[in-house]
């Protein structure tokens, strides 16, 4: 059609829209502006929705603050939770605790916490009190505990090709073939999950283990233990401690995500099967409206898709982001279904099984631990002599076939004990040596732990594990400084490779005990204002 034949229909069709539209105006006039664009109608001209009179609205989450009780593990967690705090207005606080006692601190009711989120509530199961303190639960990510090995040594192996069961992994580390670290079962869940592993693929019911199976494969997991030649009380510090000096060990059991974040190690899952993390945020009952809505909020953001590919891409963790095609594929070993068999399971690894630990303590008793300091000394001292405690506190005490030496110095050496816990576990003479502590005189801090060191070499062997615990609460006052111990310590080959704890209290000096901790492969555990007792407690995870 000719363009000037339709220039009319096309101005009839214009004249006709307007016409429709003024009529509406006309009909609806307050709903029509001078412009023409429509604005609200008044309250009663609108449909209303039903309103439930029982409803109330969800509280303004802004401003809350969310208290979770963590493990250590979540610490890579921090940037994509700060920026959920940013996005929903609120506060986490994060707390650290190890998954089994803090577990069984929650359990009992100790402390004020909104959640938790420890890297799986398996243990937590096993509690009657469970059902009523816990209101909420959701996963969040995913992660198998399994083994990492060294490129080469998996090749020689023939773990690169084909996986070992369970079995094939004993026999490797009880002949020598295979030297390993593994985190503490008591502290770690890590290390918690490859015993379960270990002991339940051994056992060979294809169902949980119960305390007698524990007994069963007692002489199996004495075979195991023969390998582990790095000890940790922590799965983050492993690695840590695995990169500063890998030379010690072939590989190290630990979380998956940990194990692909080294090119170096191969992951290597026992065809028997493992145990997967599934760190679910968990609201405690009874917080309050304002922090089930801030955890509501915050299990949402963590949940979303976008932020579970970034927990994927910024973790190594599986999440729900990730494919079939991501993820290797694992035979899931069933936990213990009784409290009972868990604490046998500890039990025998802390008195029987492992390599017992060989320990040196350096106590500074100078002038200054005078009054209350000497006091807290002396009670984390003696919580660690309580044949009494319940749970996992019990298995943090010193044990039979354990050898504890004690250094006490000031000035110079005051006085040095030697004690080993005997099969009946009597420690009445570490609680009265430590009773009889006193303070007097300066602090010899470097020349002492030369000394203590040497204590400590005498008595290394392949069959414990030995360290040096050092406690003081004041900086050197005598020579040999920090910069005369590094260079005896690089002379004295004997030595080296045992770690120095070191606990900062009081005024020690912050930056000389990282240094020391670094030098000897140890690490600083912070008590300045705070519990010295779980700082001792804590250490006990390495030892």
């Amino acid at each position: 059609m000719p363009a000037a034949a339709a220039r009319p229909r096309t101005r009839l069709l214009t004249v006709l829209l307007a016409l429709v539209c003024a009529l509406a105006c006309v009909v609806a006039l307050p709903a029509c502006s001078r412009e023409g664009a429509a604005e609200p109608a008044p309250d009663d001209a609108r449909e209303q929705p039903a309103i439930d009179p029982e409803a109330t609205p969800d509280p303004d989450v802004a401003g809350t603050t969310l208290r979770i009780l963590a493990g250590s593990e979540v610490k890579d967690m921090l940037p994509i939770l700060e920026d959920a705090q940013a996005e929903l207005g609120i506060t986490v606080e994060l707390t650290y605790q190890g998954t089994l006692d803090g577990t069984e601190a929650v359990m009992s009711g100790e402390g004020d916490f909104d959640a938790t989120w420890f890297p799986s509530n398996a243990y937590m199961t096993l509690f009657d009190e469970k059902s009523a303190l816990v209101s909420e639960e959701a996963s969040i990510m995913r992660t198998p505990v399994v083994l990492g090995v060294k490129r080469d040594r998996a090749a020689e192996l023939g773990w690169d090709e084909k996986s070992p069961t369970w079995a094939e992994v004993v026999d490797a580390a009880a002949s020598g073939e295979f030297a390993y670290g593994m985190s503490s079962p008591v502290s770690s869940n890590s290390g918690f999950s490859t015993l379960v592993e270990l002991a339940t693929a051994l056992s060979g019911t294809g169902a949980a283990i119960t305390a007698d199976d524990v007994t069963a494969v007692a002489a199996d997991l004495m075979r195991f233990a023969r390998g582990q030649a790095l000890a940790s009380g922590s799965s983050g510090w492993l690695m840590e401690a695995y990169g500063k000096d890998a030379s010690t060990v072939d590989g190290v059991f630990n979380y998956e995500s940990l194990i692909l974040q080294d090119p170096d190690l191969v992951e290597v899952i026992p065809q028997d099967g493992v145990i997967t993390a599934d760190y679910p945020l968990t609201l405690l009952s009874g917080r309050g409206e304002k922090a089930e809505a801030a955890y509501g909020a915050l299990v949402d953001y963590l949940r979303r898709d976008d932020v579970q590919q970034r927990i994927a891409d910024e973790t190594h963790r599986r999440t729900d982001a990730t494919t079939p095609d991501d993820e290797r594929m694992a035979f899931e070993i069933p936990f213990p279904n009784r409290l009972e068999t868990v604490r046998a399971l500890l039990s025998s690894w802390v008195s029987e099984v492992r390599k017992p630990a060989n320990m040196v303590f350096q106590i500074d008793t100078s002038g200054s631990m005078g009054g209350e300091r000497l006091d807290a000394l002396k009670a984390a001292l003696l919580s660690l002599t309580e044949t009494g405690a319940d749970g996992t506190a019990a298995l943090l005490t010193f044990q039979p076939r354990e050898t504890i030496r004690f250094v006490e110095f000031a000035s110079g050496i005051k006085s040095e004990k030697d004690l080993v816990v005997g099969e009946d576990g009597n420690l009445a003479d570490v609680s009265s040596y430590v009773n009889d502590l006193s303070a007097l005189g300066g602090t010899a801090l470097y020349g002492t732990l030369q000394h203590a060191l040497e204590l400590a070499a005498q008595t290394r062997a392949d069959d414990n594990v030995t360290s040096v615990v050092l406690f003081s609460d004041g900086e050197n006052t005598d020579a040999p400084g920090i910069d005369g111990f590094a260079q005896w310590y690089e002379a004295n080959e004997a030595v080296q490779g045992i770690p120095v704890y070191a606990i900062l209290f009081g005024e020690a000096s912050a930056d000389e005990m990282g240094r020391l901790a670094e030098l000897t492969g140890g690490r600083v555990f912070d008590a300045v204002g705070g519990d010295l007792t779980a700082a001792f407690k804590e250490i006990r995870g390495y030892l």
